[in-house]
């Protein structure tokens, strides 16, 4: 027998190869020979797969049965067998909708049977279980229909009494009792409440397995052992441990309870897997396959592998759209950083450009006034120049004799020798130094009388020096001229500078 050649296959044999491959994990050339004996329907070979081969295969007798069929009829056959091998088209209904659970204690609620009822039930209640106990053996000649009638008829419906707890330590509980029933196993329950399982889920896109047992049902203990812990379970949710989040729960605590109305439970044991679709309305979290009952391993890897394969190309779509949604925000939100810094440098440059501005115009209106007070420190000083001139006495005659004599050495190397009366104040020195310009430009004053500038407080900007030994006669000190320099002086002029900023020229350098 040829290898058979994966390129030759048709469209949908190869969506059905990929599968049934991303179920079972078994080599494609393999996988090709089974799909073929099952004619290419997906649900055949996989049940094939892990139950083993019939000991009569049905489709090979009536293929080698069934006469020479027209054209027609084997055309009809093709067609149905690629139908079957394409996957379903699944409609879902409102309630397969799964929304986030109200988990406050508050809306807790204890349905207990009226006591009366309750009293009367008890003793057909104990004899139930007495003769249940003692025909057990029996039980298969008793209709299971009849047997869960009468079980629900006598047992009590209602859920013990237990302790609510918040949802993530009622999660703990669970996993911790799970643990000491059936010992420590490799089962990765989520150790979250249900409604931030789900939340996790829609973000991540994942898929969510909800596993709901009922301790007092006949079944449980079962089907945990034999089915939820057994090798292909364990092997199919550790190959899946990326894409697939388990919670599970008991129906006796107030969040499964409420979990389980929700999932519209009827049957325990209750297994339902929920993903991320946007079939049948907006989109959101839906119940895509529920396994309820007792059920093999087997079965109930095939079922979530098929509803698993069935959803990734709508998940994986899902994922792109929402990458790219991010891509997009991201580069949305580099884009606005990106302005907004640009806006901040723009405001920055702005902000230094108005400071230099402003800083520029203070200097230059501070220059300006600088430059005003300046002239008016000018026209000030010539005016109360030509002020004190008028009112320096002139220089003593041959014919006083109360007189000194004094050499005045002006900064410009002029020396200028001028009397003084004995008893005039030193100022008067200064006065005729500070006005000798004016005195010696024999400008005639009396013509026109020159009053003292308001507002202006002379200073004079030199002091009188005696050379040897050096003596400095400073203005302030006051005192007579024959006081402070004697019968005779030889006076030198020296600028005196202003603090700060440079010596202002006061018209004597």
């Amino acid at each position: 027998m040829s290898t058979p050649d994966i390129s030759h296959l048709s469209p949908s044999q190869q969506e059905a190869l990929q599968t049934y491959t991303s179920v079972t994990d078994q080599d494609p050339i393999a996988a090709i020979s089974l799909l073929q004996r099952s004619e290419w329907n997906v649900q055949i070979a996989i049940s094939r797969f892990f139950d083993g081969e019939p000991a009569h295969d049905p489709l090979a007798e009536a293929r080698a049965g069934r006469p020479a069929a027209s054209s027609q009829v084997s055309n009809l056959q093709d067609e149905l067998l690629r139908a079957a091998a394409r996957p379903p088209i699944v409609t879902r209904s409102p309630g397969d909708r799964v929304e986030r659970i109200d988990t406050s204690a508050s809306t807790e609620t204890h349905h207990r049977p009226p006591f009366l009822l309750s009293a009367l039930l008890t003793p057909l209640n104990i004899m139930y279980r007495v003769f249940s106990a003692i025909l057990s053996p029996f039980s298969f000649l008793v209709p299971s229909f009849l047997s869960r009638l009468l079980g629900r008829l006598l047992q009590q419906r209602t859920r013990p009494a237990r302790r609510v707890l918040p949802p993530a330590d009622n999660a703990q509980r669970f996993i911790r009792e799970f643990s000491e029933e059936y010992g420590e196993s490799e089962i990765p329950f989520a150790e979250s409440g249900f409604n931030l399982t789900l939340d996790n889920a829609k973000r991540d896109l994942q898929f969510l397995l909800v596993v709901l047992l009922s301790p007092n049902h006949d079944d449980n203990h079962t089907w945990v052992r034999e089915t939820l812990l057994s090798s292909q379970v364990k092997a199919f949710l550790h190959s899946h441990r990326d894409e697939l989040v388990l919670w599970g729960g008991n129906v006796q605590d107030a969040e499964a309870y409420q979990v389980a109305s929700g999932l519209q439970c009827t049957k325990f044991p209750f297994a339902a897997l929920i993903c991320y679709t946007t079939e049948s309305g907006p989109p959101g979290m839906t119940v895509v396959m529920r396994a309820v009952g007792p059920m093999s391993a087997s079965e109930l890897v095939a079922k979530l592998g098929t509803a698993m394969t069935a959803h990734q190309a709508p998940l994986r779509v899902a994922q792109a759209q929402r990458a790219e949604h991010q891509a997009a925000r991201n580069l949305r939100q580099e884009q606005d950083s990106a302005y907004e810094r640009s806006l901040a440098q723009d405001r920055e440059r702005a902000r230094r450009r108005r400071e230099e501005q402003e800083a520029q115009a203070r200097a230059e209106k501070e220059a300006q006034e600088r430059a005003e007070a300046q002239e008016l420190r000018k026209t000030n000083l010539e005016q109360w120049k030509r002020w004190r001139a008028q009112s320096l006495p002139s220089e003593p005659g041959p014919d006083v004799s109360d007189t000194i004599r004094v050499s005045i050495r002006l900064p410009s190397g002029e020396r200028v020798i001028r009397k003084f009366r004995t008893d005039a104040d030193l100022e008067e020195v200064y006065a005729f130094v500070e006005c000798y310009e004016i005195l010696r430009s024999n400008e005639d004053l009396s013509t026109s009388e020159v009053n003292e500038p308001a507002n202006f407080e002379h200073a004079y900007g030199f002091q009188l020096v005696s050379p040897m030994p050096r003596t400095v006669y400073d203005v302030e000190k006051g005192g007579s001229i024959g006081d402070r320099v004697g019968r005779g002086a030889n006076l030198i002029v020296e600028p005196v500078e202003e603090e700060g900023d440079e010596t202002e020229d006061d018209g004597i350098r």
